[in-house]
């Protein structure tokens, strides 16, 4: 199934290229084995989470395996300042969680701070806030002629460049989270406007694939802040999830917003959001009759 990242709220043409292709052996470096990864969020909305683990090799198929152990806080730049100690869930090893309610503030820098085994792992981000989503709907996408259909939003986008958005997409209240689901976009060619229908979704998919997008369904629309880094974490993600073509990006690590005071590698990101929780919309047999 083909997703399309959002890059900008402009739409980018994409090509399709076809070629022969040669076999190539390549050589898997250990170079990257067994270093420190983190992913981190706090949001406006649920309590934060820290998922600790350890880099395995790139042919290898078995889970990440967690790091236990680790003492882990987040910190805010308040005066007096507000932080919390993480403690790990008892039934997912290297998961940590807040044991009572701390959500994040808009305007606040938070930090992420894991000790393990002698090194400090640390990780900080911005928390911007987000306009509210007017509404959002479900109709037929003009970009695969309406044989597809997608989702549209609508809402205001305040004055001043700098702002940038990843939207989480629910289908019977299940998030769509994979790569290729991703939809961030930055404010810059519709500063301080009003977004009327910006497609964050098009459901395409073969002829031999189910649609994500069904009669019967229902769709919900989180709309998040997202700092610059986090926006340039997530496009570099996606370009990653889609490498091996002829065409595509090579592989490569994704620069982290951690360091670790041994000077080692950390990969992972810690981002902070503010979420706008749009309404549910159903999708109706006479909707899907529409497409072409």
């Amino acid at each position: 199934m083909k997703r399309y990242i959002i890059p900008l709220f402009v739409f980018l043409q994409m090509m399709i290229f076809t070629a022969c292709e040669d076999v190539i052996d390549v050589k898997v470096s250990d170079e990257n084995l067994n270093l420190y990864a983190v992913e981190a969020k706090i949001t406006t909305e649920r309590a934060p989470y820290v998922f600790l683990y350890k880099t395995l090799r790139v042919d290898e198929s078995t889970s990440y395996p967690g790091v236990s152990g680790a003492t882990v806080t987040i910190s805010d730049n308040s005066e007096p300042q507000k932080s919390i100690r993480l403690e790990e869930s008892t039934e997912n090893q290297g998961l940590y969680l807040a044991p009572e309610t701390f959500l994040g503030e808009t305007g606040k820098e938070y930090t992420v701070t894991i000790e393990h085994n002698g090194i400090t792992i640390t990780g900080s981000d911005v928390l911007s806030s987000v306009e509210p989503i007017d509404s959002i709907q479900v109709h037929p996408s003009l970009r695969g002629d309406e044989e597809f259909l997608g989702i549209f939003i609508y809402g205001d986008e305040p004055e001043g460049e700098g702002n940038y958005y990843k939207w989480d997409i629910y289908i019977d209240g299940v998030l769509l989270n994979d790569a290729e689901d991703l939809s961030v976009a930055s404010d810059e060619l519709v500063d301080g406007n009003y977004v009327s229908s910006l497609e964050i979704f098009t459901d395409y998919h073969d002829d031999d694939e189910d649609p994500e997008l069904n009669a019967g369904s229902t769709v919900m629309v989180k709309q998040n802040s997202i700092s610059e880094f986090a926006y340039k974490y997530y496009y570099q993600l996606y370009d990653q999830s889609t490498a091996g073509g002829l065409f595509s990006v090579p592989p490569a690590n994704i620069e982290s917003n951690f360091t670790a005071s041994n000077g080692s590698t950390v990969l992972g990101l810690f981002t902070a959001q503010d979420v706008s929780a749009s309404n549910t919309v159903p999708i109706d047999e006479q909707l899907v009759s529409q497409l072409k």
